[in-house]
Parts: C-alpha cells; structure tokens; sequence
C-alpha cells in the first residue's frame, strides 16, 4: 500500500473497508481502491501488483459491472473515474481520441458542438478562397454512435471493455465497428497501443478488437480512438401496439422487406410497454405487444420512412398509435437504455437476461418466453432487437434451486437450453451474487473457450485480472 502511495498519493488511495464496499463486486470487497491520474500511474499500480500477485479489477462508471461471475479473489479496484480528459477531437477526419474515464453522456454533449460540415475551398494556384463556403445542410455537430444503459453515468471504457450496445446497432453496429485503436496496460504493466486514427490501420492480427469486450481479463483500457458521424438532422419514433404477437411479427417483417432503414427495430411484450408508459388499448388483451420503429438522417429520409411504416403498421392491425419526433425521440431512447434501473443504474432486485440467436428465430424465442411456465408467476419484460437477434429480460426470480422451480434459476437453465436449440445462447447480465451462484452467467461453453484460455494465459499467466469473472471462470 505504501508504493501504491508514492505513486498516486494518498489521497487516491482508498483503504478503509466501509469505503471500499461502495466498490464491491458481486458482493466481494476489495482490500483497496485505487484512482490512477494517467496511464503511467495505470502501469506502475499495475507493476506492482504483478509482482506481489494482487487481483485486479478494473471499473469504469461501474453501471456494467453486474455482469460476469463473481470474482474468485479481488485485491485491489482500478477505477478510471479520473481519467477522464479527451485528448483529441478531429472532426475533420469524424475520429475522436478520449480516456477511458469519459462519460459517454458528457463527450456526446462537447461533440454536439463540433463543426464538420463546412469547408474552405481552395482556387487555382493553392490560394484559399477568401469565403468559407458550407454544404446545404444544416450543421449540427457529430457523434460516437454507441448505445449503453444508464448512458449519462457509463464511461467510454466500460462500455467498450463489456462490449455493451444498445438498440440503434442496427444502423451503426457494434464497438468492434466505432473501435479504431486503444492504449492498454497489460498485466504485466506495460502499454501497449493498437489500432490508430485511419479506418485501414492493420496489417496482420487486428489486436484492439481483442480488447473489446474482454471485461477487464486482460488489462485496463486506458485510451481508445473512436469513429465519428455527423448528428443526423432529424430523428423520430413510431410506438405502435398489436393485438398479438403475429401481427406485430408480421409489422416488423414487413418494414425489413422494404429497403428502408430505421436505426432500431424493437418489439416489447405488454410489461415491457407498461414500465416505458406506453398507451394500451382500452380492451387490454393480455397478449398485446408493442413495436417502436427508430429513424435518424436527413430530413427526407426521416418523413418517408415514417409515412411508409405507419402504412405497413395500418396494415399489419395496428390498434394504437404514437410518434415522437426530436427531442421526444430522445427523450424516449434516453429512458429507454435502462429500464427497471434506478437513477444509479442499480437493479438489486431484477435479474436482466440477455438472450442471442438467429435473426429468424425471434419469433420462437419471443413464443417460448410468453408461454415458459413463468409468466403467470413473476412479471417478465421483454425487449427484442428484431434486426440484431438479441433479446433483454428483466424479470422477479427467487432462490428456488428446484429445476420444476417456475421462478427461479430452473426456469433459466429451461430457457438457455431453448435458445441453445436454436443456435444461440444466454447471458446473465445483472443478477444479485447469491442468485448468480446458481445461474448460468455465461450461457453454454462454446468451442472456442480454449481459444480465449491460451489467450489468457499467454496475457496474464498469473491471472490477476478479473479471475474467475470471464466465460470458463477464466
């Protein structure tokens, strides 16, 4: 403790066991919290604790750190909380270079004042033009197109170290894609730097996609270089609500087999619409669902796909109707990133899921978890990202360990065999430390869990970082 001290005095060195458990994880204290300034104190703090072999575990805004197993031993948490500068915006080349300790919420908002649209033309001879001209849109800044719940809280590096995304990659894709390099301590307490500022930076092995979502098992995230988009210039969302699964199905199926291009594609079983407060008909038919169809761009291209998906949904039996536009639009996004979460981010009591599977299979997936032999005993809320396959519950489970148990960790074990029928698999997001004892944190092992082994191994061979948190207790 006296060398992690001198290296980032004492004042950021934080030892006292009630202080300490404000940064538990899964219910496991930490005999030290430790606040690094800059990636050098990172590396030393980490030098250390190679050499006297303590456990690591790097946290960010901790709004993800419910997800992975409960650590087999925890020493010491990095928190990234002060690093927290960004270090470059080029809006030029749409990149951005930030710490791993930004606010996704705060660089959204210092980007939204960035200029890229204009330009200062250049005449013959190499003399710029005495009037700088600018492109007939309107200029609205950029920004890093990454979806994370409890967004106002999570950092940068939390989001990309848990490879969390949130509905609108369907239209911008995931972390790996936003992704163009990053500065990493590695367990042995050097820095390695990967990737750059250009979009073709790599010959060979692309090493900064191994960092991505490595849940803090191979180091600490300290700097990444993000891709930027121009802010769109207009955006909406059509909330609509089906008397059934079928029809909303066949409303979802309908806008994909058009070629238009909504950033998110969401359908919501009837509890998942009652916490985000949407309308429901008067009738209140048990199984209604609900769908939100999300459109971000031009002006344009934002009034023809709302015209032409509430055709599709007039024609698919649509019985309630609401749009949003603007600064509704994201208002609702905003919200909707986290439901059933406190102001925090914390869900104590629920347990989030996180189903994945073949695009096609939603409708299976969706008909088993109405009809699993848990819904008329617990509430379950369901969200479905019908173009990425990818489903997110939230749902009440006790302690029953019995496997005919309808609301407890037998019921999830019925469900990941489901999906794994199906191609797919399971993980539990957020899950509280006695509960996730007897739950299956990382769905089914897969083949390539030796593959991630010999990486490991190979990184940190004495397994300090995040033991026993990964797929494989790794």
């Amino acid at each position: 403790m006296r060398k992690f001290e001198d290296i980032i005095g004492r004042d950021h060195l934080w030892t006292d066991p009630e202080a300490c458990s404000r940064y538990a994880v899964d219910g496991v204290i930490p005999r030290a919290v430790l606040f690094p300034g800059e990636v050098e104190e990172v590396s030393a703090i980490v030098r250390v604790a190679c050499w006297e072999n303590l456990s690591v575990v790097p946290r960010g805004g901790g709004t993800l750190m419910g997800k992975g197993g409960i650590p087999s031993r925890l020493d010491l948490v990095i928190c990234t909380e002060r690093l927290n500068r960004v270090i470059d915006i080029d809006p030029g080349n749409l990149t951005v270079t930030v710490q791993a300790g930004v606010r996704l919420f705060d660089l959204q908002k210092t980007l939204a004042g960035e200029e890229n649209r204009c330009y200062v033309p250049v005449e013959d001879g190499g003399k710029e033009s005495d009037e700088s001209v600018c492109s007939l849109r309107e200029n609205r800044g950029c920004f890093v197109p990454l979806d994370a719940s409890a967004g106002n809280r999570a950092t940068i590096g939390g989001i990309i170290a848990a490879n969390t995304s949130g509905p609108r990659r369907l239209l911008y894709g995931l972390p790996r894609d936003i992704v163009l390099g990053v500065r990493h301590v590695v367990p042995t307490g050097e820095i390695i730097g990967m990737g750059g500022k250009t979009v073709k930076n790599v010959a060979g092995y692309d090493l900064c996609k191994l960092i991505i979502g490595s849940m803090g098992t191979l180091g600490v995230l300290c700097e990444m270089t993000l891709r930027l988009l121009p802010l769109p210039e207009r955006s909406g969302t059509w909330l609509f609500v089906f008397p059934g699964l079928k029809e909303a199905a066949a409303c979802v199926d309908a806008v994909f087999a058009r070629p238009l291009v909504p950033c998110a594609m969401e359908i919501l079983n009837r509890r998942a619409c009652y916490d985000l407060s949407v309308k429901w008909p008067e009738q209140g038919n048990k199984g209604c669902f609900g769908v939100v169809a999300a459109f971000e761009g031009t002006e344009e291209a934002v009034d023809r796909m709302k015209t032409e998906v509430e055709t599709l949904a007039d024609g698919a039996g649509a019985v309630e109707k609401m749009y949003l536009d603007d600064d509704g639009h994201r208002e609702f996004w905003s919200f909707y990133g986290s439901p059933g979460a406190d102001s925090s981010g914390n869900r104590d009591e629920a347990v989030c899921l996180k189903l994945n599977y073949p695009l096609s299979r939603y409708r299976e997936v969706l008909e088993w978890v109405e009809t699993g032999g848990i819904g008329d005993h617990v509430p379950l809320a369901s969200y479905t990202r019908a173009g990425s396959g990818v489903t997110r519950i939230l749902v009440q489970l006790g302690n029953d360990r019995a496997e005919d148990s309808p609301a407890g960790p037998g019921w999830v074990k019925k469900l990941l065999a489901h999906v794994d029928g199906l191609g797919g698999n399971l993980v539990v997001e957020h899950a509280g430390p006695e509960l996730k004892k007897h739950l299956p944190v990382w769905g089914a092992a897969r083949g390539d869990l030796k593959v991630m082994e010999w990486v490991k191994k190979a990184m940190d061979p004495k397994g300090i970082f995040s033991p026993g948190r990964f797929v494989g207790h790794v």
